[in-house]
């Protein structure tokens, strides 16, 4: 047994949390919303889930006295199969004990109920690295950070807003488009990738298709805009980038892998500011393991495989 150990907080004790939350003023996380899902997360204790749409979250407290040494956010991403790490903050300036404590108590609640996959973004250079990869999160990508800059260019765009059947060819251009190494790690199938998407909190999604396929895709939600264009379309980069400028959020932030160098290099021909780099970690609860051959049985002597 750890000597050092981290319980979820029930509704009630995550919802009273937030008096104290300016004590807990180191944040390991590069988070967006995670003292807003820490009191979402005590609304079920009130009665009032059937107004907003609460997503299930944990919320993990390590003690100390009366008041805490650590908290852990993580909620479940669509699809269940993956849970994002939304906030982490420490009493202290630097605490590897409690970072390691709080992530292990995370993984045993998250592989509970079902999950496979736990996402979390910090960002490059962090003091924290060493005390996440110990707690067996493991970078696989970074994200390079780019400010967009003003634009006059008319909104007009090769790009349509994306429906629901756009989802399986999203999933086949993300597959052809973004290395294996990185796939195998975050998305190999599209639960998973249904998941990652999820994690990006994109409002609004837009697709460009030639020759009825899916050629690029661009994904933007309160700040951040991500996306995908199919190598060696001519003029797919620039549309890319015009849609970014003129249909992303104001004073918005473009999300780039290391993989999407040509963007990258256009991107910073334009104008675009770098202004950092997160670096992207899992932790895999379990092994996907697909079946080697098919074998027909009567229905209902054995329950499918989900």
């Amino acid at each position: 047994m750890r000597e050092v150990q981290a319980e979820p907080l029930s509704p009630i004790d995550a919802a009273t949390l937030w008096p104290q939350m300016h004590r807990l003023a180191t944040e390991v996380i590069a988070t967006r919303a995670g003292e807003n899902l820490l009191v979402r997360s005590g609304l079920a204790a009130m009665g009032l889930t059937r107004l907003p749409r609460v997503p299930r979250t944990i919320v993990l407290g390590l003690k100390q006295r009366l008041g805490y040494r650590g908290v852990l956010v993580v909620r479940e991403l669509a699809g269940g199969a993956g849970w994002e790490a939304v906030s982490l903050r420490l009493l202290r300036e630097k605490d590897d004990e409690a970072i390691e404590a709080l992530l292990s108590a995370a993984g045993e609640e998250v592989g509970r109920r079902g999950g496979r996959t736990i996402y979390l973004r910090y960002p490059e250079g962090s003091t924290h690295r060493e005390a996440i990869r110990k707690a067996g999160l493991v970078p696989y990508r970074h994200e390079r950070l780019l400010a967009v800059p003003p634009s006059d260019r008319p909104a007009e765009t090769l790009f349509r807003p994306a429906r629901r059947r756009d989802r399986h060819d999203v999933f086949r251009l993300y597959c052809r488009v973004v290395p294996e190494h990185i796939r195998r790690q975050e998305a190999p199938t599209q639960q998973d990738w249904r998941a990652v998407l999820d994690s990006y909190d994109c409002e609004r999604e837009f697709v460009f298709e030639r020759d009825g396929v899916v050629a690029g895709w661009a994904g933007f939600g309160d700040r951040d805009s991500y996306v995908m264009a199919e190598p060696g379309i001519e003029g797919l980069a620039e549309a890319t980038l015009n849609l970014v400028e003129t249909h992303g959020p104001r004073h918005g932030t473009l999300v780039l892998g290391e993989h999407q160098t040509p963007i990258e290099t256009l991107a910073i021909e334009r104008g675009y500011v770098p202004l950092g780099v997160r670096l992207l970690c899992a932790r895999r609860l379990a092994l996907l393991n697909p079946l080697k051959e098919v074998v027909a049985v009567p229905a209902g002597s054995a329950p499918l495989p989900q």
